[in-house]
């Protein structure tokens, strides 16, 4: 089976999903009621991402002969787009007379694209359907959907634990006839934070990777505050403690955005100038260890940019910080729009990697854009012939010559 194809990793039945067997037995009991004439509700998937909410979802649609009318967070702006699109999908079947399953992916995440004709128009759909409704969403009890309530019958899909993943990979990797090292399972399982998805991912990237690449597999969705990691890492007295502090459990930051929030901020906590410039020149030194991991693809150094990053600015200090000043945004975020045309780029490329790995945006830009970077980056170096490399970011990802080198140049 040909692993650059994305349709090698999709379910082939239901009883594929680990770890969801009430949540399948629940779908099925749905469909056949649908197709028993049976009135019900619609459902809301609900759980962490990367737990197989859409995919269970397309599968069901599947096995039931049932056509998928799909809107996700980036098609949903107003009434008029929500109609056109679904409303009268709804209440209407196929030429051959199969039913629509209208899906509305990333439902909780509206809030910013909502309004109250939006609503209006969801609320409308609910209530006028003749076919199958699936809402799917991480919290089902977001303010921004708070019109679904009492409206529609939650699903729960749970994280996975490390040995489910491990579990999942290895199936996959028999699938495909692919013989990864132990090791590079234990890693992607015990990283992935439950979210298949991402672990799916990173197998297939990573698998037969060097072993100094591992490092360039995050750790998923721990998010914490970052004024909270701010807090930790100025105020620590100990190397542990702050280097703790600024390890991937604890931040979704990039780590060159947290050197960013780190070198934006200091000055509101270190005001002795000879602690500010000690801090300033160990966080220099982990930004250059950064950048030649980045361009070496040796990523060993980025052990030595943490522990200049956390610990060389914790000890950097003379004496307890006083907090006099608010923490604010890296300067960097306001340059951003100084570089519209490049983002512009950027964005179109997360739009069709969006499509292959099916995750939000954000988790492209922030974790799948720069994986992707680092292959194309050793592809057009290591290949002789960079056609064939073009050739297949084209045929996997519809990505022009352009782009390609675009994303291999990104740091």
């Amino acid at each position: 089976m040909d692993a650059s194809n994305p349709d090698a990793y999709a379910l082939d039945s239901l009883d594929q999903l680990i770890g969801c067997s009430s949540a399948v037995s629940y779908l099925r009991a749905f469909a056949a009621d649908i197709n028993k004439g049976v009135a019900r509700r619609p459902l809301i998937l609900h759980g962490p991402p990367g737990t197989g909410k859409t995919a269970a979802a397309h599968k069901l649609a599947e096995e039931n002969g049932w056509n998928v009318v799909e809107m996700s967070a980036a098609d949903y702006r107003d009434r008029e787009s929500i109609e056109r699109r679904i409303v009268s999908a709804s209440t209407t079947r196929s030429l051959f007379g199969a039913r629509n399953l209208i899906l509305l992916d990333e439902i909780d995440e509206l809030a910013p694209r909502f309004d109250k004709g939006a609503s209006a128009a969801i609320s409308r759909l609910l209530s006028e359907s003749k076919n199958p409704v699936i809402f799917i969403a991480n919290n089902m009890w977001d303010q921004s959907i708070v019109f679904l309530r009492g409206k529609a019958d939650g699903v729960e899909f749970r994280k996975l634990t490390p040995l489910q993943v491990s579990n999942v990979l290895n199936a996959l990797a028999k699938r495909l006839g692919i013989g990864a090292r132990g090791e590079t399972m234990d890693l992607i399982s015990g990283r992935c934070a439950g979210d298949v998805r991402s672990a799916i991912n990173d197998f297939i990237a990573m698998h037969d990777a060097p072993e100094e690449a591992f490092e360039s597999v995050g750790l998923r969705d721990r998010k914490n505050d970052i004024f909270v990691v701010l807090d930790k890492i100025f105020s620590a007295n100990t190397m542990a403690a702050s280097m703790r502090a600024a390890a991937t459990t604890e931040s979704d930051l990039s780590n060159d955005m947290l050197i960013n929030w780190i070198e934006e901020n200091l000055p509101k906590r270190y005001k002795d100038s000879r602690d500010l410039y000690n801090a300033l020149t160990a966080l220099s030194d982990g930004s250059a260890y950064l950048t030649r991991a980045n361009r070496s693809q040796y990523y060993t150094y980025w052990r030595y940019m943490k522990v200049l990053v956390s610990a060389g600015v914790t000890l950097s200090k003379s004496r307890y910080p006083e907090i006099t000043e608010r923490y604010t945004f890296p300067r960097i975020i306001s340059q951003l729009s100084k570089s519209k045309e490049e983002r512009n780029k950027g964005s179109a490329i997360a739009e069709k990697l969006q499509r292959q790995v099916h995750t939000n945006s954000k988790n492209v830009v922030r974790s799948e854009m720069r994986l992707i970077s680092q292959i194309a980056k050793k592809a057009l170096e290591g290949e002789k012939d960079k056609e064939m490399v073009y050739g297949f970011f084209m045929r996997k990802y519809s990505m022009s010559d352009d782009e390609v080198d675009w994303i291999a140049a990104m740091n």
